[in-house]
């Protein structure tokens, strides 16, 4: 009868443990909160990947992904781009910005995406002390989220990278492919994106410049773009936890 008891709570604390993430907050230095959903793995672990969601939504869209990653004994943070989501403050977000009157040649989103790069680079900081300094990180970013998850990883060690409904490099434009020669294209990358979407020609071309041999390209029919495409493929967010978790590795 203890046995059963013991063996009947274990299935308890397992089945609240993967349905729910940690509601985290980090401060910035200028002291503005970020939100985040920390997905905690069940046991300690030097692996983590980061989440950056789409510029159309928010860090909801990989609840399914964080928790497919904890389960597979992944860290895992889905981060709210300042100004999206809860990391808003009663000043600064973007409904107020749209309103506030533009000088001339001002670009809001300009305003807007200045302060990610430092945002992000809280976020993995975050994560790199969870797993060390010889720890295994990696990052997600989907459609904008792409642009930051390559300048993150630029500057930083991160060892796979997933571009998701982003094309990190334009195919006519031979500065971004030397760019991406030169700094990433040595890194696993998942590339994933659907055939009529407007990142399609691009992602094709990085992967095609791309020399590691655990890269993966995931192409679907259609015009769908980031989040919807978890629609279409159900298994997506189980197949992206499935390549971060075989190729987190050294």
């Amino acid at each position: 009868m203890q046995i059963l008891i013991k063996f009947l709570s274990f299935i308890l604390y397992t089945l609240v443990f993967s349905s729910h993430a940690i509601e985290t907050t980090l401060i910035t230095d200028k002291s503005f909160e970020l939100k985040a959903d920390y997905f905690q793995p069940k046991e300690p672990t030097n692996r983590a990947v980061l989440l950056l969601h789409q510029c159309n939504f928010n860090r909801a869209m990989y609840d399914g992904v964080g928790k497919e990653l904890s389960l597979r004994n992944i860290h895992a943070l889905s981060l709210d781009f300042r100004w999206f989501g809860e990391s808003v403050d009663e000043k600064t977000n973007l409904k107020e910005l749209a309103k506030a009157p533009r000088k001339e040649g001002q670009n809001p989103w300009a305003i807007v995406m200045e302060f990610w790069p430092q945002d992000v680079q809280l976020a993995y900081d975050f994560l790199r002390e969870k797993v060390g300094e010889a720890g295994l990180i990696g990052v997600v970013g989907a459609s904008c989220g792409g642009n930051q998850a390559e300048m993150l990883a630029e500057n930083n060690s991160v060892n796979a990278i997933s571009f998701f409904s982003s094309a990190v490099v334009n195919g006519k434009d031979e500065k971004s492919i030397i760019k991406y020669n030169s700094s990433l294209s040595e890194i696993p990358t998942l590339f994933i994106s659907a055939e009529k979407d407007g990142t399609y020609i691009g992602t094709q071309k990085a992967f095609s410049l791309n020399s590691s041999m655990k890269s993966k390209f995931i192409s679907y029919k259609g015009n769908r773009h980031g989040h919807p495409l978890f629609k279409q493929d159900t298994h997506l967010e189980e197949s992206i936890a499935e390549w971060f978790d075989s190729n987190l590795t050294k």
